[in-house]
């Protein structure tokens, strides 16, 4: 592959990362709801690109401008990972909640299938 070419590939890689990362990112911050399945699906799919670069060009570390291209994609995906942890936490606490909740009710009869009215 050539050098530049790869170079200049790996970067719009980086940066359709980079966009799919802010755009999750700006909706965790939000809290509003969202499939991040899409998300998921279009982060795997640059990862894919990426490592397919790296095994044909090992020479891609040697670029100063890709360097910080990539330190800045590493800071969206630390943001992306706190975002997620939290919010994975959170929906945690709520499941955890919910069910809580569902055996306090069944254990007070007020579900009960054998109740007389």
């Amino acid at each position: 592959m050539n050098g530049g070419s790869t170079d200049s590939s790996v970067r719009q890689a980086l940066e359709r990362l980079a966009g799919i990362l802010t755009e999750e990112n700006s909706l965790l911050e939000s809290g509003q709801s969202t499939d991040h399945a899409h998300f998921v699906s279009g982060k795997n799919h640059v990862l894919r690109e990426l490592i397919l670069f790296q095994r044909n060009e090992a020479s891609l570390g040697n670029n100063p401008a890709l360097q910080e291209q990539l330190k800045s994609v590493r800071k969206l995906v630390d943001r992306n990972y706190q975002l997620l942890t939290t919010h994975v936490e959170a929906m945690n606490e709520v499941a955890t909640m919910l069910a809580e909740a569902e055996i306090e009710q069944d254990a007070d009869g007020t579900y009960d299938q054998h109740q007389r009215y």
